[in-house]
């Protein structure tokens, strides 16, 4: 087998394995979106909090 062969082959397989994980990321990402999203904030300060529970 020629060596160029080889090394195209390779060089191929990289580039698939790149592509596939950019891929796999970009919908990832779209239906993650809801299980990224910061908390609520506290509806109570916690200062006041404090102060209403004995």
């Amino acid at each position: 087998m020629p060596v160029r062969t080889i090394m195209l082959g390779v060089f191929g397989f990289v580039i698939a394995a790149i592509l596939s994980v950019v891929v796999v990321q970009r919908f990832e990402g779209k239906s993650g979106d809801q299980s990224i999203t910061p908390p609520d904030p506290l509806v109570v300060a916690p200062e006041k909090a404090a102060e209403q529970n004995p």
